[in-house]
């Protein structure tokens, strides 16, 4: 689909109606997020208020509980001192009237009713003299008894053994009152005297305390007020502010928070006027509403004030467009012509150029075409024409592509390389590009290509094509003198470890034949014992051809990748080398899973071969400086995820780092000429990497070198 080609009276419509559309929707995006803002702000703000006006009654509340605890603490100390007057008193009376019947007749109960308190005596052999019912009652706090001489008895030794002078505060928590007392010993130490205020009910102690503190408070200008609430009894003080008693079921209101005294079934509240809620709420709500319709206003006024500005100067570019609009549709169409000359120029600026009408066949050349090919002009007057001189292989292809290109219509460049035929007969190779350009009704009308004489640059690369072959064919026959030299130093080894397991059995043989021929002459020597060490010899024989088959398996190159298993094979690989070994008196230790693997498993031995020889080697060098030095070979197979690793460590010494790097390169040793050719290991890495698909490396340990092999 094409683009559409927007003219200058689309353009200055698009300046006229997009401003305003954007501005529009520009508003639309500040008002909504605006009021949402404000919104929720004035929530947040609200429910401050309210959490911190809940902070408030709770501090005041709790504090104005502890002003009245005080009050009733006051009024308990009160209490206690005025009991302890009475006490003084009665003792001073007991010192000048011994007899104690006249005391309580004459005075103690005179005392009682003034003071409103009560007495008790006794004395030091804990007789009840007066205030038994006092006594009884503390019978039944103390020990939950009552009536019971024993635990009278009891009692009496309980206030007695408490010192010279005791208060007490005697609690009742299934009555829920409150009784003090203080109790002193008589002048003459015989008596016991104690004085104890009336029974309080806790309930109308903490109530009255209260009540008084309500009532008192004189104070209207406070946006709270205190109630309280009698749970057994169901009514209320003061719960609507009028300092009444009403009575009520529920005490459950708005702003209100409370504190009850679960012993005592007292509730006291602390309740928010309403009205001082409501204003301050409708203060933040007003003001949030100022703030709102304020920012709404100087959006909306800014918005106008810029589609004013938006109109004014959209006519003033609609009227400039106005003047330039007939002017540029004749220069675009000038610019169509010039742009089609112009691309004409860029592709035949350098080379030869050839045009095609396609609709009449007809083609052009350049003079630089004609002189790149020895043509003259009119002996090629058509495409027909030019298609015979393409080169046989490439005619039927070249065809093919401008043809499809033509009916593609694509807009990128044809390019294309083929050979043509030059005047005198010769080919040269050409490197074409080119367009196709269109007519006024989009209908294809011109093929015009340039060509580029590419033919020295195809021999340029004809040449290196040779030259990158040979230089491939050395490589290979630098590989193959490689493993050449490879196979004929390991034949060599091969030799000399045959030489090694020969040894014994020709000494076998040897002896065999000797003894035969000391006693073939002896009447004793029958031909059953010549059988027996005929087969002797046979024997030591077939052990020598046996070995020599195992050298032969071992060296043969594996023609097919088989799985063999990595265990077994270096087994086989160790014991080819046995008797190196053992000269060396090196202990070889095999530890891993036992895994198979694919590839080539003669190759295999050779690589695992060549790091046994050379570890081999490393401990004998390791033993003319270290003759104490016990030769150790461990190698160590695993498996992780799909990748076998094969660890083989030797303690014959570290590797110099300069020798660490240039370890698997070929022709580089570190022994004498007649000791090592520097293939082994290079050899070892090219079977690793290349016949198994795996990876080699090696490394100095803190006891020696390392070697781990990745497959």
């Amino acid at each position: 689909m094409s683009k559409k080609i927007y003219s200058l009276n689309d353009i200055g419509k698009l300046l006229t109606y997009i401003p305003q559309i954007f501005l529009i929707l520009l508003v639309i995006f500040l008002i909504v997020p605006a009021g949402a803002d404000a919104e929720y702000k004035r929530s947040s703000d609200i429910q401050l208020l309210l959490e911190q006006q809940k902070y408030i009654k709770q501090k005041t509340l709790n504090e104005y509980i502890n002003s009245i605890n005080l009050e009733i603490n006051d009024y308990l100390q009160n209490t206690e001192e005025e009991l302890k007057k009475n006490v003084y008193l009665l003792k001073g009376l007991q010192a000048n009237i011994p007899d104690t019947k006249i005391l309580v007749k004459k005075y103690v109960k005179d005392i009682e009713s003034k003071k409103n308190i009560k007495f008790i005596v006794f004395d030091q052999n804990l007789n009840t003299i007066y205030g038994l019912d006092i006594i009884q009652n503390l019978e039944r706090l103390i020990f939950n008894q009552e009536n019971d001489p024993t635990y009278i008895e009891l009692t009496l030794l309980y206030l007695s053994s408490q010192g010279q002078s005791t208060s007490f505060s005697w609690k009742d928590d299934a009555k829920q009152t409150i009784q003090l007392s203080y109790i002193e010993k008589s002048f003459d130490g015989q008596y016991f005297i104690g004085a104890f205020s009336y029974v309080d009910y806790q309930e109308n102690l903490i109530e009255t305390a209260f009540l008084n503190s309500i009532r008192e408070n004189k104070d209207t200008s406070k946006n709270y007020f205190f109630w309280i609430y009698n749970k057994a009894k169901k009514n209320s003080f003061n719960l609507n502010n009028n300092k009444k008693w009403e009575i009520s079921v529920n005490v459950e209101k708005e702003n209100t928070i409370s504190h009850t005294f679960l012993k005592q079934g007292i509730e006291i509240g602390i309740t928010q006027k309403s009205k001082f809620i409501k204003e301050k709420i409708e203060k933040i709500r007003m003001d949030y509403i100022n703030k709102r319709n304020f920012n709404i206003f100087i959006i909306v006024m800014s918005t106008f004030l810029l589609m004013a500005f938006s109109n004014l100067f959209s006519s003033f570019i609609k009227g400039i467009f106005a003047s330039y609009n007939i002017r540029f549709e004749n220069k675009n169409r000038q610019l169509k012509r010039l742009k089609q000359r112009y691309e004409l120029a860029v592709i035949a600026s350098n080379d030869g150029l050839w045009d095609t009408n396609l609709e009449t066949g007809s083609i052009f050349f350049s003079k630089k075409w004609l002189d790149m090919l020895g043509y003259r002009a009119g002996e090629i007057s058509s495409y027909q024409e030019w298609l015979t001189l393409l080169h046989e292989k490439d005619r039927e292809e070249i065809e093919s592509t401008i043809k499809e290109y033509i009916q593609l219509n694509e807009e990128e460049h044809l390019i294309c390389e083929y050979r043509l035929k030059m005047k005198d007969g010769a080919y040269k190779w050409i490197l074409a590009r080119g367009k196709v350009f269109d007519d006024h009704k989009k209908r294809r009308k011109r093929l015009l290509m340039m060509t580029m004489d590419i033919d020295e640059k195809k021999e340029t690369t004809k040449h290196l094509q040779m030259l990158v072959k040979e230089e491939i064919a050395k490589n290979e026959e630098k590989q193959r003198l490689l493993i050449q030299q490879n196979k004929l130093a390991s034949m060599g080894e091969m030799i000399g470890a045959i030489a090694h397991q020969w040894r014994q059995p020709l000494n076998n043989i040897s002896l065999i034949i000797h003894f035969i021929r000391d006693n073939v002459k002896n009447e004793k020597f029958q031909e059953e014992m010549l059988d027996s060490y005929i087969d002797r010899a046979k024997e030591q024989i077939t052990y020598m051809s046996e070995t020599i088959d195992d050298f032969r398996d071992f060296y043969k190159p594996s023609k097919n990748r088989s799985s063999f298993e990595v265990q077994k094979a270096i087994y086989s690989t160790i014991d080819i080398m046995q008797t190196q070994i053992k000269k060396n008196d090196i202990e070889i230790n095999i530890k891993g899973d036992s895994v198979f693997i694919d590839g080539y498993e003669n190759e295999f031995k050779q690589a695992i071969l060549n790091i046994l020889t050379n570890a081999k080697d490393a401990i004998k060098s390791q033993k003319l400086i270290n003759q104490n030095l016990k030769g150790k070979i461990d190698i160590t197979i695993s498996q992780k995820n799909k990748l076998i690793l094969i660890n083989i460590f030797n303690n014959g010494g570290n590797a110099p780092a300069d020798i660490l790097e240039r370890m698997f390169e070929p022709y580089f040793t570190t022994k004498f000429e007649d000791k090592g050719t520097g293939i082994g290991l290079y050899m070892t890495k090219t079977i690793i990497e290349t016949s198994m698909n795996g990876a080699i490396t090696a490394h100095n340990t803190a006891e020696g070198m390392q070697f781990n092999i990745t497959i």
